[in-house]
């Protein structure tokens, strides 16, 4: 990535820059001299300026935890440890999940959700446990008859129902050793925490959505289809919108690989396929293999990620092929958005993606290095859209920026609030001892803002940034940040200490901003 201009603070920078090909490298060049002559010039003036404050500089309230929520802002919930079939699975599928993936959403009345595939929690907006939810504030997850339920998304729609969508997955067995056979499956309890009767069976709705099962590498179909939702919204009238993949073909190319079909389906209400979306409910993309992160824009349409297509998936393909699509509310691919509704990602690898207020698109790429001469650094990109797709050149120099990291630290969730600024989360460690003979590390929440323009905002934190523990011998890294109403937010992440009865779980920790 060229760089042309950069701000340090305490170990991180951001840089500023393209990394958008060749004609960006040459503007980025050009751009560069022309700020080295200005400050050049600029240098006397600035030199004869005193840069002594009369008085000392207020702490900053933003970035301080809420004291009204948990034990001093913060609150932490114990999860069992899941068993998965990951490992029985020998191709390579377009919806695999991590066994205990934990998810928290906000929900009516400043209370907070959080889930995980074998029960659902939920806190009142001072951080207690909800005595009108389930049983003192938690409720069991039906585990589906003779199968495995792997969480992928957790939503709250406007009536305080928590919605849970998945995979469902039979247990291996002698017969079926490779469980590829797998379907959607979502879930809808009540405010009050009950399954809710007036949605599919009984609060579940298992689907295939009509799609046909694999062709298996001998030519012969698989036994059943195998499905997967990777992301959920729940819209305004209480509709579950899920995005995944179904695979079409298994395939001995490239380490059993398998050839596979995005999609994005909504429900109505009551748990049946919404006709008046896609096609019966249902649209899919043949030249992607998957959608993934599913958010909601401004203009009422949907904004997705896919990856790959029309070949074999491995590891090794993983981020080849990205693209950004977006939807009308109707189900429509949005001729005005990129190149007849995709957009092309490239310079960012694994992103995830934040949709503001204002309809730009964020997009936090994984941590690289990036040498320059001699020096290597650790950085993240980080890019900004206009709502069409083209690159903000309001942010940075032409859309992108690159944050360099400290070798501990690093960045894996993004939100926006509603003026534009970027909330920035993931973990920092740090060495428990002194010692040079002790290398133990713990590691942290660790938060940072930046303003619209892509800088760090001195007024968050100290000089843009936060570093949050959880006391004692724990392990915390941050990966969801909800924006909530009244200057507050919450940062939610995965936490192992042996002061939780199974030893791990989920942290929060809720922000004055």
């Amino acid at each position: 990535m060229k760089v042309d201009g950069s701000r340090r603070q305490k170990g991180v920078e951001v840089r500023t820059g393209s990394g958008i090909g060749p004609f960006g490298r040459r503007l980025a060049t050009v751009a560069a001299l022309c700020f080295a002559l200005a400050a050049l010039t600029a240098a006397p003036a600035l030199a004869a300026k005193p840069q002594a404050k009369k008085h000392p500089a207020k702490p900053n309230i933003a970035g301080r935890l809420d004291p009204t929520f948990g034990e001093g802002g913060k609150v932490t919930v114990a999860f069992p440890a899941e068993g998965g079939s990951e490992g029985e699975i020998k191709y390579n599928l377009p919806y695999q999940f991590t066994a205990g993936h934990l998810e928290m959403a906000a929900a009516p009345g400043g209370k907070v959700v959080v889930a995980g595939a074998t029960k659902i929690v939920r806190f009142l907006a001072n951080g207690r446990l909800d005595p009108s939810f389930g049983n003192g504030g938690e409720v069991r997850v039906p585990r589906p008859a003779g199968m495995n339920f792997v969480l992928a998304a957790v939503a709250v729609d406007n009536q305080g129902r928590v919605l849970l969508a998945g995979s469902a997955r039979p247990m291996p067995v002698n017969s079926t050793p490779d469980p590829v056979i797998s379907s959607a499956m979502i879930m809808r309890f009540t405010a009050a925490g009950a399954p809710d009767p007036s949605f599919g069976k009984e609060g579940v709705v298992q689907t295939d959505f009509g799609f046909a099962p694999p062709k298996a590498a001998a030519g012969k179909p698989y036994p059943g289809p195998a499905v997967g939702i990777r992301s959920m919204v729940v819209d305004s009238q209480g509709r579950p919108i899920v995005s995944g993949g179904h695979v079409s073909e298994l395939s001995d190319c490239r380490e059993l690989g398998s050839l596979s079909t995005a999609f994005v389906a909504r429900l109505t209400e009551a748990g049946a396929l919404d006709s008046t979306f896609g096609e019966g409910g249902v649209r899919t993309v043949t030249n992607v293999a998957s959608f993934g992160q599913l958010g909601a824009t401004p203009a009422g349409g949907l904004l997705t990620l896919g990856n790959g297509g029309g070949y074999c998936n491995s590891e090794h393909e993983g981020n080849r092929g990205l693209k950004l699509a977006s939807l009308s509310s109707a189900g429509n691919l949005e001729a005005g958005f990129g190149f007849s509704g995709f957009k092309a990602v490239s310079g960012v690898k694994a992103p995830v993606v934040a949709i503001a207020p204002s309809g730009k698109i964020l997009l936090l790429g994984q941590p690289e290095r990036v040498r320059r001469g001699k020096k290597s650094d650790k950085e993240q990109p980080l890019v900004r859209l206009l709502p069409n797709g083209a690159f903000d050149p309001s942010f940075g120099r032409i859309g992108q920026i690159g944050v360099l990291l400290p070798p501990d630290g690093s960045f894996s969730a993004l939100a926006v609030d509603a003026t534009g600024r970027i909330v920035l989360a993931g973990r920092r460690a740090k060495r428990v001892s002194k010692s040079p003979h002790n290398p133990l590390r713990r590691s942290t929440f660790w938060i940072g803002r930046l303003t619209e323009r892509g800088t760090f905002d001195r007024k968050f934190g100290k000089e843009g940034l936060v570093t949050t523990g959880f006391g004692g011998p724990s392990n915390t890294f941050a990966t969801q940040v909800v924006m909530l109403s009244k200057g507050r937010m919450l940062v939610g992440g995965g936490i192992s200490s042996p002061q939780l009865a199974t030893g791990g779980g989920f942290a929060i920790a809720k922000y004055l901003r």
